[in-house]
């Protein structure tokens, strides 16, 4: 149990307030196949059940975390009341429109609820999955790469690229509290990259369609330092991390930041400086992994977030080991995993309490 939905229509209410951005999407035939970009239609379960699939196309929707909706019964909505009050929905923070940031997003809340019913067996199927493609596709050990050689794979969220917001999220947070270099299975993730050749058909529409992204979107590091890159017969695209790279690259260019009249400098802080310019240990993956695997792969990385999972001393990895996160997590940061550029940018300004931006109201 989760947010409250009301269909009217074309128009979805999400705990009261109109997702004016996502209607209900039909296919030629009229039948329903979307509520926007956010929750793609599986089918119907048990109980008159509806299930949907968390991602914002069909494409990609397939390892997507699943969202079910149930018909709203007298007895289901006294659960739902009382699950409420439990996660602390009660007095001021029981109106959604008043709801602050901390409690949860306007409109929304906890989708996981108190209790969730896991699927085990299916965890450690995808799991495998992820193992199995990440170990027929790595090279040899880890590898050292630069941020200055990454960019996002053709295969990145639906194509859709980067969020340049939450690229700028993450170089704020490495300037106010500083890089946090990895240790063990603790600090950020290991990045999954690619080799790939600018010649390639898939380096190649990499290259296009990153050059697409930052000739619309400002806020990257400046084309000038891509372009350096472009002219280069080797670089490596991201599946995974990619948003770290390039808050990395942000620094290496000393760009302003997006929210204010600072600059991203590295100053003192030694470790950032040498994940700027040496960078961070990495899984290199081999030119030859087709899309739908790259596809997989990042959608698996995203979609398992909550497993920490590390390469032994000996350089082996065997991800169906690894270990399930069953702290806290803040509802930003699982968002964030799941959704599309376009998306993930309004989720980074609901998150800062931004309200006066050009990017408002962008499809």
């Amino acid at each position: 149990m989760g947010a409250k939905i009301i269909v009217n229509g074309t128009e979805v209410s999400l705990n009261g307030i109109v997702m004016k951005m996502h209607p209900i999407m039909t296919d030629d035939d009229g039948l329903v196949v979307s509520v926007g970009r956010i929750w793609q239609l599986k089918g119907w379960q048990e109980e008159g059940k509806i299930e949907f699939k968390e991602a914002p196309s069909r494409e990609v929707m397939e390892f997507a975390r699943s969202v079910v909706w149930s018909m709203a019964t007298t007895e289901r909505m006294v659960e739902w009341t009382k699950q409420m009050a439990g996660l602390g929905y009660t007095g001021s923070s029981a109106n959604t429109m008043n709801r602050g940031i901390e409690g949860c997003c306007p409109g929304t809340c906890d989708a996981k609820a108190k209790i969730v019913v896991g699927d085990g067996d299916k965890d450690k199927a995808e799991l495998a999955e992820l193992n199995r493609l990440i170990n027929t596709y790595r090279q040899p050990g880890m590898q050292a790469i630069p941020p200055r050689l990454v960019i996002p794979d053709y295969s990145n969220r639906g194509h859709t690229g980067l969020s340049v917001e939450h690229v700028h999220y993450l170089a704020t947070r490495f300037l106010e509290k500083g890089f946090q270099k990895r240790t063990g299975n603790t600090g950020h993730d290991i990045p999954v990259l690619v080799q790939e050749s600018k010649s390639s058909e898939l380096g190649s529409k990499s290259i296009s369609n990153w050059r697409a992204k930052i000739s619309e979107e400002s806020g990257f590091a400046p084309k000038a330092h891509y372009e350096r890159l472009f002219v280069q017969d080797t670089l490596y695209t991201s599946l995974g991390n990619g948003h770290f790279n390039q808050a990395l690259n942000l620094f290496g260019n000393e760009c302003p930041s997006i929210y204010g009249d600072m600059k991203y400098v590295i100053g003192n802080d030694r470790d950032l400086r040498h994940a700027v310019e040496t960078g961070v240990q990495a899984l290199v993956l081999k030119p030859t992994i087709p899309l739908r695997d790259r596809e997989t792969i990042a959608q698996l990385l995203n979609s398992k977030r909550e497993f920490k999972w590390g390469v032994a001393d000996d350089g082996s990895l065997n991800i169906e080991d690894a270990t399930e996160d069953m702290s806290n997590c803040k509802q930003f940061e699982a968002l964030s995993k799941v959704l599309d550029a376009v998306e993930l940018n309004c989720l980074v300004r609901s998150e800062l309490g931004i309200k006066d931006s050009h990017r408002i109201g962008q499809q």
